[in-house]
């Protein structure tokens, strides 16, 4: 399915298939300007979770109660255009798959034309909904995200074992902070990286019941020289969107250029 999207007060056009966006200025002369209706769309589902992280931003729990989904979705994007409806909704949560109306979300965001994702931290594997979350995820969802955690390594692995076995677009995701979880990262990365597209790095936040922890990046760079060195490349990590405010900082920036150069 192809999907476009043009704001001319933005010099912009969008052209979406197969997941990926083409982004194309109207005029090759001006830059392409912030979109006031964006290409995609970050929503919490829920706030519930069995998880039990140490290192929760959102301070997600069990007990957690879900808000009605459908009137609210409906409501916000039924009132856009074609043309201003995201090509993409990234759900997250807590859990979303834990979410009393998962299944109807997934579906009522491609009857908006939007191609739904979310992210699960796998436990849903052990549950009696299980065979229907990955009928739902194959017939409605362009792809998902699996956070690896180490205490809950034993359920993601199985779930994205799962969804690579039904040709599910996956990726995963991975905290980094000290040498340890660096080097954990590494180990998965390694073991993974001809099944998964893309390993997204991410941050510890503090924030819920994230404490701060310093994040190594000399290490971790010195890492992903190492890995490209004997890959040749490392087209298939990329940073999630919380490292931004380290990637303004002249140190982080030093790092990255003299390893991403390679």
């Amino acid at each position: 399915m192809i999907k476009t999207r043009t704001f001319k007060d933005s010099n912009y056009r969008g052209i979406y298939f197969n997941g990926k966006t083409i982004r194309i200025q109207l005029d090759s002369s001006k830059p392409i300007t912030d979109l006031e209706y964006p290409e995609f769309y970050d929503i919490k589902l829920t706030n519930k979770c069995n998880g039990k992280c140490s290192f929760c931003y959102q301070d997600s729990t069990k007990n957690s109660k879900d808000y009605e989904a459908i009137k609210t979705l409906n409501k916000f994007f039924g009132s856009m255009s074609k043309n201003e409806k995201p090509f993409q909704i990234a759900y997250g949560g807590g859990e979303p798959t834990l979410h009393y109306q998962f299944h109807e979300v997934m579906k009522l965001t491609r009857k908006h034309d939007i191609s739904p994702n979310y992210t699960t931290n796998g436990m849903f594997i052990d549950t009696k909904d299980f065979s229907n979350i990955l009928n739902t995820t194959k017939k409605y969802c362009e792809g998902v995200a699996v956070s690896c955690h180490d205490h809950l390594e034993d359920v993601w692995k199985r779930a994205a074992q799962a969804f690579i076995d039904n040709n599910i677009f996956t990726n995963f995701h991975n905290i980094i902070s000290d040498k340890e979880s660096v080097d954990k990262f590494v180990e998965i990365y390694n073991e993974w990286s001809s099944k998964v597209k893309y390993f997204v790095v991410l941050p510890i936040i503090e924030h819920g019941r994230a404490k701060n922890i310093k994040t190594d990046f000399k290490y971790f760079f010195d890492k992903m020289k190492k890995i490209k060195a004997e890959k040749g490349n490392i087209n298939d990590i990329a940073f999630g969107a919380n490292f931004f405010p380290y990637l303004k900082d002249d140190n982080f920036l030093k790092l990255s250029y003299i390893n991403l150069k390679l």
